[in-house]
């Protein structure tokens, strides 16, 4: 076993969850993982509901539809049906829905360009061999959380 790598590993992600802690709004710090992406999804998607969301983030409806309700009565979205179309609830921002949408926007902008400016120091080979590692290694862990259950989130 690697146990190095794997030390390494535990500091990058402790690294990464310090950082993110230390560049998001306070705002963000009530929200988990699934509610942020099922915001930016909102934001992204052009008619957003249930089932657009889950396809989307590659999860099940049924994920979507607690994680809705609880946005909904935290008044961060609203749910809105459209003319001629019944049947269908859609969901858009509320004005506190926009500003979490637009700080997690940022906050990714601003992970892109920092580490970047890291990355772009390292040749292309060196890049595509790190790129290559953790396509397989990210491959692997979640076929490890569908065998335990789990959801996959694709962003």
């Amino acid at each position: 076993m690697n146990t190095n790598l794997m030390n390494l590993f535990a500091k990058y992600m402790e690294k990464q969850e310090i950082l993110s802690r230390l560049t998001e709004n306070e705002k963000l710090h009530g929200y988990n993982y699934s509610e942020i992406h099922t915001i930016a999804a909102i934001g992204d998607l052009a008619e957003p509901n249930v089932t657009e969301i889950a396809g989307y983030m590659n999860v099940t409806r049924g994920a979507i539809s607690k994680i809705t309700k609880k946005l909904l009565e935290q008044k961060v979205i609203e749910a809105y049906q459209m003319d001629g179309n019944r049947q269908k609830i859609f969901f858009r921002l509320t004005e506190e829905g926009r500003f979490l949408y637009d700080e997690h926007e940022k906050r990714h902008q601003l992970w892109l360009k920092r580490d970047h400016a890291f990355i772009k120091q390292f040749d292309k080979e060196t890049v595509k061999e790190v790129e290559d590692f953790m396509t397989a290694f990210n491959q692997y862990l979640e076929q490890q959380i569908i065998d335990l259950g789990g959801t996959v989130y694709e962003n």
